[in-house]
């Protein structure tokens, strides 16, 4: 499989129990009802239940979870909004 070029990001998810991802940088945080991952596009957060890291490889930024997935989450950590221009 070829490396993902900058920038390019994908999810595909079977039955909410099986969740391949390309794009993915570094995983930060993991445990059987969290997921936290670096993508090319931002930070991501799965959460559910009895999650596994089944497969990750680092070179062509792919990771494959299993488990019971409730939801995911993208943060950005800009600072956006009505707050921003407060603490400028």
């Amino acid at each position: 499989m070829e490396k993902a070029a900058v920038g390019e990001h994908s999810i595909s998810m079977m039955n909410r129990a099986v969740m391949a991802l390309s794009g993915v940088t570094d995983v930060s945080e993991f445990s059987d009802v969290k997921v936290m991952l670096k993508t090319t596009m931002g930070d991501l957060c799965i959460k559910g239940k009895k999650l596994s890291i089944n497969q990750l490889n680092t070179e062509n930024g792919t990771l494959d979870v299993r488990g019971e997935i409730h939801s995911m989450q993208y943060t950005t950590g800009s600072r956006d909004g009505f707050f921003a221009g407060l603490f400028k």
